[in-house]
């Protein structure tokens, strides 16, 4: 079975994470299909412009719930955070809290990338082990 995951970099102004989204809920975000996709950068063989994705997100406020897997061999550990849910926020407040610094900071997302991956299901020798979800990232 050949399941499609996104790869997303979530920018908060501070840092950038990337995290792996389901097709399901990146087909939501992006208002545009995985087939679509693949047939615009695959068959077409053309980059996927994601302007009008920067310009529908910017400035929008989401609540995200992200898990940590992680998995490895004896020599490396391998660790991925996977967007369980995310929520968009009707209004946007002018300021949100940096939990590290407790200062005040504006929000901004500065840009959205997307790679589009497919993986095949089944099998193999190191299994994933699952995190319990990590608090919600406000982005």
């Amino acid at each position: 079975m050949i399941s499609t995951v996104f790869q997303i970099d979530l920018t908060d102004g501070t840092s950038i994470t990337t995290t792996s989204i389901s097709a399901e809920l990146g087909e939501k975000l992006l208002s545009m299909t995985a087939e679509d996709i693949f047939d615009i950068t695959c068959a077409k063989r053309q980059s996927l412009s994601l302007n009008h994705v920067h310009e529908m997100l910017s400035n929008k406020l989401f609540e995200i719930e992200l898990r940590k897997s992680s998995w490895g061999s004896s020599n490396n550990t391998h660790a991925t955070l996977s967007i369980l849910s995310y929520m968009k926020r009707e209004h946007t407040p002018e300021s949100t809290i940096d939990r590290n610094s407790k200062t005040i900071r504006p929000l901004e997302i500065s840009e959205v990338e997307v790679m589009a991956t497919t993986t095949t299901t089944g099998s193999s020798n190191a299994m994933p082990k699952f995190e319990p979800s990590i608090p919600t990232k406000k982005v």
